[in-house]
């Protein structure tokens, strides 16, 4: 079993336009400002809208002077096994090409619906090519706040332990029927 290296973990999130209506500015922000007001959890986090903008800031993540930053948070629209950033599909396969074995001590969670209905095998390959601590998220269609709810007690939990298998037992002893309802699966290896 990995575990983390410390329990401070703040948070690098990734996060694509969730309305076609720019007037509508729905966004995990006011999460993370929640997690940082009141858990002192620092946190970075951009707007990504093609391939390129995600290839650079993952990029810009594996720098020595980000390594703190050790929970990879994917805020996008999803399909099973995918992230969609602008109108493009880009596959957890893609996404672990691009991280490479970059993600020592480090968590991915995806707060978006469907990207973790597929296949374990696959999510395991991921977590084996990016030699991440664990991999989270949904596997169906969410909703924005119910979702942004769970992602604040889940990055929160992740303060607890350093062995994510805590997390997960945690999750299933006071949380089971929120996790239920919005099809949460978390793998580690």
């Amino acid at each position: 079993m990995k575990k983390a290296k410390a329990y401070d973990k703040d948070i690098f999130c990734l996060e694509g336009d969730w309305n076609k209506n720019l007037l509508k500015q729905n966004s995990v922000k006011a999460a993370l400002d929640f997690l940082k007001d009141n858990r002192d959890i620092e946190y970075i986090h951009r707007h990504c809208g093609t391939r390129e903008n995600l290839a650079f800031y993952l990029e810009e993540w594996k720098l020595k002077r980000y390594a703190k930053y050790s929970i990879g948070y994917f805020a996008f629209h999803g399909k099973p096994g995918h992230i969609l950033i602008g109108k493009e599909l880009v596959s957890l396969d893609e996404l672990a090409e691009m991280l490479g074995d970059n993600c020592k001590n480090k968590i991915i969670h995806f707060g978006s619906c469907h990207v973790l209905s597929t296949d374990t095998r696959l999510l395991k390959r991921f977590l084996r090519k990016t030699n991440a601590l664990c991999v989270c998220g949904f596997q169906k269609e969410i909703k924005f706040i119910e979702s942004s709810a769970f992602d604040i007690l889940l990055l929160d939990m992740f303060q607890e332990y350093l062995d994510v298998s805590r997390v997960e037992a945690h999750i299933k002893m006071y949380y089971k029927t929120f996790a239920q309802k919005l099809a949460f699966k978390l793998i580690h290896l």
